[in-house]
């Protein structure tokens, strides 16, 4: 018996399969962190619609910043995916 039981049972992954588990799994992270992102953004937009908002802006506009950088990341991540 040449392969090992292991490699019977359960086949290694290659790099390509390893690369598309990877990217799935750090999309599905930045898919939490925009919910995580939204929810965060509900109190200063509350206080600002009140009146009562001055550093929430600030806030909104880290946040903001937050999610466009995550979006140009997952953008490239589908890009690399269709190029492949």
């Amino acid at each position: 018996m040449s392969q090992n039981y292991d490699e019977i049972i359960e086949p290694r992954e290659n790099d390509e399969q390893r690369a598309a588990r990877e990217n799935r799994l750090r999309a599905a992270k930045i898919s939490r962190r925009f919910s995580e992102i939204d929810r965060a953004r509900i109190r200063p937009l509350a206080a600002i619609v009140a009146g009562a908002g001055t550093e929430d802006k600030s806030r909104l506009k880290a946040l903001e910043e937050e999610a466009a950088q995550l979006r140009a990341e997952l953008a490239d991540m589908e890009d690399k995916d269709e190029n492949n």
